[in-house]
């Protein structure tokens, strides 16, 4: 169902729309990213293959731009509640935004970028807690011990993963137009942070239709669509949780804050996030062409990889031995 193969997201490969023409981007953690994705499909925004996965299958093109979705288990509906089975989509032409968790420089560059963040201390909580419900930790596991483990295959630790990815993102935001969303301004103020984006992007819409639409997408949403695909035997495990912004303020204890360390006071300084409230580790490190091997840089046009390996060495990895 997915598929992390860069030439996968190449283009949309669906009638009537030929090439991405702008990139939303968000961590692999929880951070909020599928609020936004679902606004845009409330307001007729096509989205082909989010996240990777080949979703072509459960649409049925009608004429034109003209699409039903049609998948009877519905699952997709815990993270874009607005998939429902049978619902028809009269899609605009554009944006044709990639939705994806990549690295900078893994595909071809569009126009505009969206990177759609969350307080890594959040992040970080909220990724432990999903991973103990689901069986990716152990339940006993501690904060500390489970952000220590290695990120996938990668050879860095799950806190030190996030603190380079955003690193290189933040240098490659840098020379391209872009604009950076936050889970907190949408808790905050769904409508104004959808606003920003539809402005962006060059969506049309008036205020109703955009209040439609942050309400039809809000996290409560997504979260009743889960609870009932889990009655429904439909799927077996819970993603969605709290939904709570600045969650971190109430949940770290001295050991927590000790784990984190000072690794993201420069993205909180970036992000406008308070820094961190002990200190730590700050840098991580490894190898880049460790990192290059594991995020499969061998496969992408060489000027690409070269671009990632520029950031990696930027973001404070260690360039490769002679």
């Amino acid at each position: 169902m997915f598929d992390t193969r860069p030439q996968f997201q190449d283009a949309p490969l669906a009638h009537g729309f030929t090439a991405y023409d702008c990139d939303i981007v968000s961590s692999e953690m929880p951070c909020g990213a599928s609020w936004l994705a679902n606004c845009l499909l409330e307001l007729d925004v096509a989205l082909w293959k989010p996240w990777g996965a080949d979703l072509h299958a459960d649409w049925r093109q009608r004429s034109g731009r003209r699409y039903r979705y049609d998948r009877a288990d519905e699952s997709w509906r815990r993270l874009l509640p607005s998939l429902c089975h049978g619902r028809e989509f009269d899609f605009r032409a554009a944006p044709v935004p990639r939705l994806s968790h990549a690295w900078p420089a893994t595909f071809a560059d569009t126009p505009r970028t969206i990177l759609f963040v969350r307080d890594p201390r959040d992040a970080l909580y909220s990724f432990w807690q999903r991973a103990r419900r689901v069986g990716l930790a152990p339940p006993e596991q501690t904060f500390a011990a489970f952000i220590a483990e290695p990120w996938f295959h990668y050879p860095l630790s799950r806190v030190d993963f996030l603190a380079v990815w955003l690193r290189c993102w933040r240098l490659a935001l840098a020379e391209r137009e872009h604009l950076v969303l936050r889970y907190e301004d949408y808790r905050h103020d769904a409508l104004a942070t959808l606003q920003r984006a539809t402005t962006f992007l060059g969506i049309d819409a008036d205020a109703g239709r955009l209040a439609r639409a942050a309400a039809a997408s809000d996290f409560t949403v997504a979260q009743a669509a889960e609870r009932q695909l889990i009655d429904a035997g439909t799927l077996n495990a819970q993603f969605n949780r709290a939904g709570e912004a600045g969650e971190w303020r109430r949940t770290y204890d001295a050991a927590m804050h000790a784990a984190v360390g000072r690794r993201y006071d420069d993205l909180d300084d970036w992000l406008g996030y308070a820094p961190g409230q002990t200190d730590g580790e700050s840098v991580a490190s490894c190898d880049v062409e460790a990192v290059l091997v594991a995020a499969q840089a061998g496969q992408w046009p060489r000027e690409r990889a070269e671009r990632l390996r520029r950031w990696l060495i930027a973001a404070g990895l260690s360039a490769a031995a002679d």
